[in-house]
């Protein structure tokens, strides 16, 4: 093989690799462009005065017994004194699943502080809410 043909081959060599990569950065691209468009908002402000009817409590937890976020969210509101109320969204009523249904988001647990739904246990963002409503400290 000549100087000039081996050249040629790493040449096309290199396009072909130069090719597959730029086509797998593309894909890899779009796959996290796509899970970023439909990621749920962190939290959404809802009209949650139906969600609160009825009771004292300035938070309200939608939960499922398997979930092991809900049992994490729940622990956390009882370690630092914050009262709740919890409604299983599986065993619940009607009237519930109504509640549930009414923030717009799928998935627990959804923990509804003031006009806030937040969606899932983002700690950061339950704490700043609890600070917000004045049900912890900043210091807790």
């Amino acid at each position: 093989m000549t100087s000039k043909q081996l050249r040629s081959k790493i040449k096309n060599s290199v396009q072909v690799i130069a090719l597959i990569a730029f086509g797998l950065a593309i894909g890899i691209g779009a796959q996290k462009a796509y899970g970023w468009y439909m990621a749920p908002p962190a939290y959404i402000t809802v009209d949650a005065s139906a969600h609160f009817e009825n009771t004292a409590e300035s938070v309200v937890i939608y939960t499922t017994s398997w979930c092991p976020f809900c049992k994490k969210a729940k622990a956390y509101l009882t370690a630092n004194n914050i009262e709740f109320i919890e409604r299983d969204i599986e065993q619940g009523d009607e009237r519930i699943k109504k509640l549930y249904q009414s923030i717009g988001l799928k998935g627990v647990p959804k923990i509804v502080i003031g006009d806030k739904a937040i969606n899932g246990f983002n700690l950061p963002l339950v704490e700043q809410e609890l600070v917000a409503q004045k049900l912890m400290s900043k210091s807790s």
